[in-house]
Order: C-alpha cells, then structure tokens, then sequence
C-alpha cells in the first residue's frame, strides 16, 4: 500500500472506522473496531498502552488493519494494510493526533448531529481523552 497513491487515499477518506488485527498477549486473536486519522503517510490510533489494543500491539506489534470505505458507494472492497505498530506517546503526537480526530468525529456536521442526539455521551468521550492525554503525557493536565 503505497499513501500517494489516489484509490488508496481516497478510500481511507471514505473509511471511518479501521478493524486492528492483533494478537492479545496470551497470544490469542482479536479484532477491535477503532478510530484513526492518517497523517504525514501513516496511520495513527488514540488508545492508551492499557487499552486492550494498546497492550496487543505492545505485546505483538505485527498487526492488520481492515478498511471499509464505508462514506460512499458500497463496492463490496475492503482494503487491508498490514505491517508494524508503534506505540507513540510523545505530546506532539498526541497532541497533534487528538486534534485530527475531534476534526474528523466531531467537529464536522454528521460528528455534531451525533453529539447533539447524544448529550450524554460527551462527558464520557471528554473523560476518555482527558485521561489518554494525561497517560501519554504521564502529568496533570
């Protein structure tokens, strides 16, 4: 899978939710349904290193990930990308990547629909972020 290539970034563009494919640490498979942002030619996850899928790929980083360009026609493709995760905690990227994923699921006109129609649900995904930040960041914000 190549970034510059135009059906590959376009079908990340129409994918909302990435499929990990990971071994647990036991060694037993598993798939979680995540959130991603692809920035500067990779792909980038929000999840703590005590998250199920943060301690998979701390344990057995040789992961796949499954796309289904679900926004647009359904053509019945999935793309599959496998390779190498890195757990990445330096603030910049946190930072950087925390922000791409409010732009994508929350600050655009289906995300703020969906917020709308779920007030309650803001005080637990704030929660979630305000401690994956203070995790990665390992300090008070």
């Amino acid at each position: 899978m190549r970034f510059d290539d135009p059906e590959v970034r376009e079908f990340l563009a129409r994918s909302m939710i990435l499929r990990l494919a990971a071994l647990s640490p036991k060694g037993q498979p598993n798939i979680r349904c995540l959130w991603f942002v692809c920035q500067q030619g990779r792909i980038y996850i929000f999840t703590s290193n005590t998250s199920p899928a943060g301690r998979s790929v701390s344990v057995h980083p040789d992961v796949a990930l499954l796309f289904d360009g679900e926004q647009g026609p359904r053509s019945g493709r999935i793309l599959r990308v496998r390779g190498h995760a890195v757990f990445r905690g330096e603030s910049g990227i946190v930072g950087r990547v925390m922000l791409g994923i409010a732009r994508k699921y929350f600050l655009t006109q289906p995300g703020l629909r969906n917020l709308l129609a779920h007030p309650r649900t803001v005080p637990v995904a704030v929660r979630f972020y305000v401690q994956g930040w203070r995790e990665e960041r390992g300090k008070g914000l």
